[in-house]
């Protein structure tokens, strides 16, 4: 008897002993005497549908575990993840900036500030972790631009954001001449005299620049103030000549001066260079009077000042 009971949606087929018993044994012999032949043996209806369904079920099982397989995989894109070097998923001033991906690989990463400048990095771990160079500013928010290739091969591009945290602790900088009106003498060397010690002079050195519209050469040196605070002066090789206009850029922000000490902003000065002058200086405050040159700097600091 044919048993065909459909059971959660799967057909199950029952084929009865009887049949499976046929199949197996082979037909009797007649006896010699007899002179009829053997019957063929003939195999049920039900082992005939079983025996033809068996292979189709398998395949289409096969399909429907590599299709899940795939879908799977489809729904594991890449994560990425945004934190410190040191492992601490926020981000302070001074530390360095370490995107990762889960899943998959960085293939390219670009990290800015709201001013468009750009920190620095490098790959490792094979390509699943990006780690900035420069250190993080203070208070600053960064814009992550990550692209990723799946374990399967998929390509996406993700957009991350980050904010670094406050600093309990500044420094600040101050410009010396105060030129009055924007003009000082040709005599006139450009101070910078800081708050606090600095620790590393090369790193605040190379954060500061002088341009002029004559090219000018000049160079920097640091030259301890009457009250021993930390202070460097750029001197030109020759004096200025009048009418030089004269541009100082100061990109601290973000600088870690020494004992927890940070610098949260850039500072800048313009001038121009007026007439020969004599030039009185009050040692106590850093301040630089030129007679006869009117009051009060060009000067600017950045977000923040």
């Amino acid at each position: 008897m044919d048993h065909f009971t459909p059971r959660n949606g799967v057909l199950r087929l029952t084929v009865l002993a009887a049949d499976i018993a046929a199949a197996s044994t082979p037909p009797t012999e007649s006896p010699p005497m007899s002179l009829s032949p053997a019957r063929p043996f003939r195999p049920s209806r039900s082992l005939c549908i079983a025996l033809a369904l068996m292979p189709v079920l398998g395949v289409g099982t096969l399909a429907a575990c590599d299709a899940a397989r795939a879908s799977a995989s489809q729904e594991r894109p890449v994560k990425v993840g945004l934190g410190s070097a040191s492992g601490n998923p926020t981000v302070q001033a001074g530390d360095q900036l370490r995107v990762s991906a889960d899943g998959g690989v960085l293939t390219a990463v670009t990290v800015t500030d709201p001013r468009g400048r750009q920190l620095v990095g490098g790959f490792s771990q094979g390509g699943t972790v990006w780690t900035s160079r420069a250190k993080a500013a203070p208070e600053t928010k960064y814009s992550v631009l990550a692209r990723t290739k799946s374990d399967d091969g998929a390509t996406t591009e993700a957009k991350e954001s980050l904010t670094t945290g406050k600093v309990a602790k500044r420094n600040r900088v101050s410009f010396s001449p105060r030129p009055r009106g924007g003009v000082v003498g040709v005599d006139d060397p450009i101070r910078l005299t800081f708050a606090f010690p600095i620790r590393d002079r090369g790193v605040v050195e190379r954060r500061l620049s002088v341009i002029t519209d004559n090219r000018s050469e000049g160079a920097w040196s640091w030259e301890p103030t009457h009250g021993g605070k930390d202070r460097i002066v750029w001197r030109p090789t020759h004096e200025w000549k009048p009418g030089t206009k004269v541009t100082v850029r100061a990109e601290l922000n973000g600088v870690d001066s020494g004992d927890g000490r940070f610098f949260t902003k850039d500072y800048g000065l313009r001038f121009t260079v007026g007439r020969s002058a004599p030039v009185r200086s009050d040692l106590d405050s850093d301040a630089y009077i030129t007679p006869g040159l009117g009051p009060t700097p060009a000067l600017w600091q950045g977000p923040g000042g």
